[in-house]
């Protein structure tokens, strides 16, 4: 058996000790590299300890582009008020269409339009929602818009022209859903300020105090709110 002499065995292993010493700390030094913050444009790194890697060694880690990174997307995102009031106010709209289509037997496009007419125009006016003009509606023509009585009350709110012809153009007719809606919110808003904003009161001149009228009217009205609110509840809860 041929054995080398302690001296060589010694070289040997002390070769080998510095050149494994020099791939770790190459690799070290990748690796911290790999954790500077891509806003170093330069890191200087320099290597003291060990005679042999005395040179400086210059690490080039350039930023991302403008715009190359973005954060996560967030599975659900926060709805904007604005996006909120409008799923809401869609969600309300179509559940009263469904209740009164099936309720009057008639179309949903034809009976959409006369609940989005009377969410137009309670839009516009203090202390008067959408489901009170709607009940009035139904009270006074059952959603037909082509009606009129012996009296000469004309339309969806059975409005009388001789008696308010300062709230339409002589060339507007009642028979059109959207100025009937309109002339009936307008006149139920001037009885409104005469009753110091008494809605039984309001309601009873609308109707030539007919008995029984503002009670029946309010009902319906907190029954068209409640499919509302229901239908907006459920929608809602399914967005997150």
């Amino acid at each position: 058996m041929n054995l080398k002499q302690p001296k060589d065995i010694f070289s040997a292993a002390q070769a080998f000790t510095i050149r494994d010493a020099r791939q770790l700390v190459v690799t070290l030094i990748l690796l911290a590299a790999a954790l500077l913050p891509p806003t170093l444009l330069a890191g200087e790194l320099y290597l003291q300890e060990w005679q042999p890697l005395t040179q400086r060694v210059t690490l080039q880690v350039e930023p991302l582009e403008p715009g190359g990174y973005s954060a996560p997307t967030p599975r659900f995102q926060p709805l904007e008020p604005d996006s909120l009031l409008e799923i809401d106010n869609e969600a309300k709209i179509q559940a009263q269409t469904e209740y009164l289509a099936a309720k009057y037997r008639r179309s949903e496009s034809t009976i959409r339009e006369y609940v989005e007419l009377a969410w137009k125009e309670a839009s516009k006016r203090d202390g008067m929602s959408p489901e009170l003009l709607i009940a009035m509606m139904q009270k006074e023509s059952s959603l037909r818009p082509k009606v009129q009585s012996r009296y000469g009350a004309q339309g969806l709110m059975q409005v009388v022209r001789r008696w308010h012809p300062e709230k339409l153009h002589p060339s507007e007719s009642l028979f059109d859903p959207e100025v009937n809606i309109r002339v009936g919110a307008d006149v139920l808003e001037e009885y409104l300020e005469k009753a110091g904003g008494s809605l039984n009161k309001a309601l009873g001149k609308y109707s030539g105090n007919a008995r029984g009228y503002a009670t029946r009217v309010l009902d319906e009205s907190y029954k068209l709110a409640r499919v509302a609110a229901e239908a907006a509840g459920q929608v809602l809860a399914s967005k997150g």
